[in-house]
């Protein structure tokens, strides 16, 4: 399950939980695409909350952030370091690709 939530600063946030798989990878990345056409100034992806993820998240994940960085949009990621999301992306040899936040406040500069 996904929740976007939009503040004045020009962030839109986007919580997703449960499992990230193929079914829910794929309607997660439709969620971020249609919030990345708002030009948002940042997007914030909000993980700490999955309970799983596998290699469709991390093609969802690379694909959102190429999308979000042909439009220069600043992307990035909030999860601990012991998440799913962390793991499966360090793994597939990608989370480089990645800023990584402990929260949404450090994520946003707390604006």
């Amino acid at each position: 399950m996904s929740t976007v939530q939009r503040l004045p600063a020009g962030i839109t946030i986007i919580r997703a939980t449960g499992d990230l798989n193929r079914e829910t990878s794929s309607q997660l990345y439709l969620l971020v695409a249609g919030e990345l056409l708002q030009e948002p100034a940042q997007l914030v992806l909000e993980l700490s909350n999955l309970t799983s993820a596998d290699n469709a998240a991390v093609d969802a994940l690379v694909s959102a952030s190429a999308v979000a960085g042909e439009s220069d949009i600043s992307f990035c990621l909030v999860a601990s370091r012991a998440s799913p999301v962390v793991a499966t992306l360090a793994e597939a040899g990608l989370i480089d690709r990645f800023e990584v936040f402990p929260t949404v406040r450090a994520a946003t500069g707390n604006r």
